[in-house]
């Protein structure tokens, strides 16, 4: 093997160990974004870690005050008109899950019998966890919902009392906040993407604002396991099941419960078309990127080993591995940084640093000969000039 072979050799481990150990880059998902963030004024104030809470029995703030779908102030009190009521938390500019939590309630809705409609045995208030958003947000989700979308061949309610019974509200910062904070809600605004981490659920009030029960993920039709004893049902026991109607009609009582199946999807890189998490792209280049390296490594280190350079081999790209690192972290940790993330910012440059007093120890201890050529071996002298013995 040449030495330029060799060295053809280590540019491209490293190129590929370059690809691999790269973060990925981040990208809002947004329709018409191009791949990148819009421009947005991050909101302060709202709480991290997104998920959810049960507050079983908890109490909402009926009095808290929020804007109707004609920017009229409203109470949620008011909005939920004294029947059991479905919240629904969203936001209306979301361009993954939350379509997917009101296209699973409309179908549930629709399913429902036709004597039992929101706006006459219960309530559905959808709230914008967004305080940029605003009334013409929510008269066009309103609208869509109730009446149908052309553009999609969504089909709507379209069932008397709706109009008053399904409902889209917007309000402020604070008053949001402590309307979902009562219900064990958490969201959280990225940053980076420019969009809100959230949970995907609705919760189950009583007419008196008492929650009574919580489903999870983007489907409501079918019948759900609760917590309690099991039922002796045809000589056999079996969990106790519910559906969303019947929780309502337990709700419009005062009677609730969990349920068994608390899986919970968040609103992060939600992939609206296949009603799951997407494979980021990058991330399965970057696999193939190991699998490739590991190939092409492999056959070098055999190559060296052929040659007995093998101890060479593997100190150039020990340092290869780590210059890869210590680069891997810087980007890594800029990209923390900039995200708010300053503790794991200060683990990645860490582990960047120490990569790099790798490679001075590594160069040191090599020395200024590491690298030359090994010395003939005896008994191959070169030919005297005259070319005989």
């Amino acid at each position: 093997m040449t030495r330029a072979t060799r060295y053809t050799l280590f540019a491209l481990v490293a190129a590929l160990a370059s690809v691999v150990a790269l973060p990925l880059p981040l990208h809002a998902q947004g329709p018409g974004s191009g791949g990148l963030a819009p421009k947005y004024d991050a909101p302060k104030g709202f709480r991290p870690e997104a998920g959810i809470t049960e507050q079983l029995g908890g109490q909402v703030p009926l009095d808290v005050t929020l804007r109707d779908e004609n920017e009229k102030p409203i109470t949620f009190g008011e909005a939920m008109a004294g029947r059991a009521t479905i919240l629904v938390p969203v936001y209306y500019r979301c361009p993954m899950l939350c379509t997917k939590v009101l296209n699973g309630l409309l179908e549930a809705l629709r399913k429902m019998p036709p004597n039992f409609n929101a706006g006459e045995q219960f309530q559905v208030v959808a709230v914008s966890m967004d305080p940029l958003e605003h009334g013409n947000l929510a008269k066009d989700k309103k609208n869509a919902y109730l009446n149908g979308d052309p553009k999609t061949g969504q089909l709507g309610y379209g069932r008397p009392g709706g109009e008053a019974g399904w409902r889209f509200l917007t309000g402020t910062k604070e008053n949001v906040n402590a309307l979902l904070d009562s219900v064990g809600y958490r969201f959280e605004f990225d940053k980076m993407l420019k969009e809100y981490n959230h949970p995907s659920g609705i919760i189950i009030l009583s007419p008196q604002g008492k929650v009574t029960r919580y489903f999870y993920g983007i489907g409501y039709d079918g019948d759900f396991e609760i917590a309690g004893e099991k039922v002796n049902l045809d000589g056999k026991l079996t969990q106790p099941t519910t559906t969303l109607r019947l929780s309502l009609m337990e709700a419009a009582e005062g009677k609730g419960g969990s349920l068994l199946d608390k899986i919970t999807l968040l609103c992060y890189r939600y992939d609206a078309l296949h009603q799951g998490y997407s494979l980021n792209v990058l991330r399965a280049v970057q696999i193939g990127g190991v699998i490739t390296l590991l190939l092409v490594a492999t056959g070098a280190l055999l190559a060296f080993r052929r040659e007995g350079l093998l101890r060479v081999a593997l100190g150039r790209i020990g340092i290869f591995a780590l210059l890869c690192v210590a680069v891997s972290g810087l980007g890594l940790g800029g990209s923390l940084l900039r995200s708010g993330h300053k503790e794991m910012a200060v683990g990645a440059f860490a582990f960047s640093l120490l990569s790099v007093i790798g490679v001075t120890v590594v160069l040191l201890r090599r020395g200024p000969t590491a690298g030359a050529e090994p010395p003939p071996v005896a008994g191959h002298e070169a030919l005297p000039s005259g070319g005989t013995a």
